[in-house]
C-alpha cells in the first residue's frame, strides 16, 4: 500500500463522512421546521378555544354580539390578524388555516351584528382581516372541490398526506 492510496482513502472517507452529516443535518432541519409549525397550530387552536362565547354567538348571529365590549371584539379579529401574519411567513400553511379557522372568519365577517357599524369592516386597521377573508373566499371553491373529492372514508389516507405541513 502506498502512501498515495492511504491519502485518497482518508479524503473519500472525510467526504463521505461529510456528505452524510450534511444530509443528516438538514433532514433535522425539515423536522424541527415541522414540529414547530405543528406546535404553533396547536397553540392557535388552543388561543381559539377562548372564544367559544363569541363563537356560539355567531352560531345563530345572535343580536347580543352588538353588545361585546370592544376589547373582545378586537381580540377576536386580533387573532384572524396574527394567523394571516404566520401564514405570510410560512408557520401556517394557507389551507390549514382556512380549514381550521375560515368558517368563523366568515361568519363574523358576515354576520350584521358582529360589527357595530359596519364601515368599521372597511376601516384600514383591519387590513389584514380582510385580506384573508378576500384569499379565502378567491380558494373557496378550489377547496369544497378538495373537501368533496376527498370527503370518503377510503380518502382518509389522500387527505392524510396532502394535509401535511
Amino acid at each position: 500500500m502506498s502512501i498515495h492510496f492511504i491519502v485518497d482513502l482518508i479524503q473519500d472517507i472525510s467526504i463521505a463522512v461529510t456528505a452524510i452529516g450534511l444530509a443528516m443535518g438538514y433532514l433535522e432541519y425539515l423536522r424541527q421546521g415541522r414540529q414547530r409549525r405543528a406546535e404553533k397550530y396547536f397553540e392557535l387552536v388552543k388561543e381559539f378555544g377562548k372564544f367559544d362565547e363569541i363563537l356560539d354567538l355567531l352560531r345563530t348571529d345572535s343580536p347580543k354580539l352588538r353588545k361585546l365590549k370592544p376589547f373582545q371584539r378586537e381580540r377576536f379579529l386580533g387573532f384572524y390578524e396574527d394567523l394571516a401574519l404566520l401564514q405570510h411567513s410560512g408557520l401556517i400553511q394557507e389551507h390549514l388555516a382556512f380549514y381550521a379557522f375560515g368558517y368563523w372568519l366568515d361568519r363574523a365577517w358576515n354576520s350584521t351584528n358582529f360589527w357595530e357599524d359596519q364601515k368599521n369592516k372597511d376601516n384600514g386597521y383591519w387590513f389584514l382581516l380582510r385580506q384573508l377573508h378576500y384569499r379565502m373566499k378567491a380558494r373557496e371553491g378550489k377547496f369544497l372541490a378538495f373537501i368533496k373529492e376527498h370527503n370518503r372514508s377510503e380518502s382518509y389516507g389522500k387527505v392524510r398526506r396532502t394535509f401535511r405541513f
